[in-house]
């Protein structure tokens, strides 16, 4: 008796923690071609990947630069890079709609984790239809963060995710771009497999409480303050955030 109990007791031990274990665990992966041609957030350009489940999703950005450099612009002139070992990695939940992303902080050499809402887009379904690989995609139209976007996702596949932080359709994105051609996500290839070596887990980094939007506002803060600062002490200097960013936040 002792023993069947302790039987029935183990085994319902490890279907708790394979059910657990299943939201980190992927289903299946896609690659996408990440190109952002705007003057900024073009570092991480190159391919991209969404490891995905049923409940979750991992945005990783595979040609981040892996650690800090700076890059020689001119012979006046140079560029400081922020680089990231894990590929500024975006977890998202699809459940409660939340992303949280990685980004370069300015308040530690430790970067930011920032929370976000997923799938903040207000999508039309479009009639238009194509075929990306041997998956039958449909057309939807929205904007995001001031810039006019075009996704085809696959309703086949009913996972409300896709690269960056696109989500909240009935199908998993497989491309977006912005109309002007600026910001593309390009479908590479889709893999479904158990046997990902890849985690569905939120990333390592400076926890802020903040939102996005709270997190710009505050980095252009700091560089008032810093500017602020510097004037007091007889220096002249302009700190400048470049608004040609993919997200674009009208300053209140």
């Amino acid at each position: 008796m002792k023993n069947s109990l302790f039987l029935v007791c183990f085994f319902l031990l490890v279907r708790v923690v394979l059910c657990a274990q299943s939201d980190a665990i992927p289903i299946g992966m896609v690659v996408y071609s990440h190109q952002v041609h705007l003057s900024t957030d073009n570092e991480n350009n190159g391919f991209a990947t969404l490891f995905f489940n049923a409940t979750n999703s991992l945005y990783v950005h595979n040609s981040a630069p892996p650690a800090d450099s700076v890059v020689q612009e001119d012979d006046y002139s140079s560029k400081f890079i922020k680089g990231d070992a894990e590929g500024f990695p975006i977890y998202k939940s699809h459940a409660s709609r939340q992303a949280f992303s990685k980004i370069p902080c300015f308040l530690s050499p430790n970067h930011c984790l920032v929370s976000d809402t997923l799938g903040d887009v207000q999508w039309t379904l479009e009639p238009e239809r194509k075929r990306l690989a041997i998956y039958e995609c449909r057309r939807a139209t929205g904007t995001f963060r001031g810039r006019q976007y075009e996704a085809w996702y696959a309703v086949d596949i009913p996972v409300s995710s896709g690269p960056y932080k696109f989500a909240g359709l009935p199908g998993l994105i497989l491309e977006v771009r912005t109309l002007d051609g600026k910001v593309e996500f390009l479908f590479q290839k889709l893999e479904f497999s158990p046997d990902w070596p890849a985690i569905i887990q939120p990333p390592h980094g400076k926890e802020t409480g903040w939102t996005f939007k709270e997190y710009i506002e505050a980095r252009n803060e700091n560089g008032e303050r810093i500017e602020k600062e510097f004037r007091a002490k007889g220096v002249d200097i302009t700190v400048t955030v470049n608004p040609d960013s993919l997200e674009i936040f009208d300053k209140q």
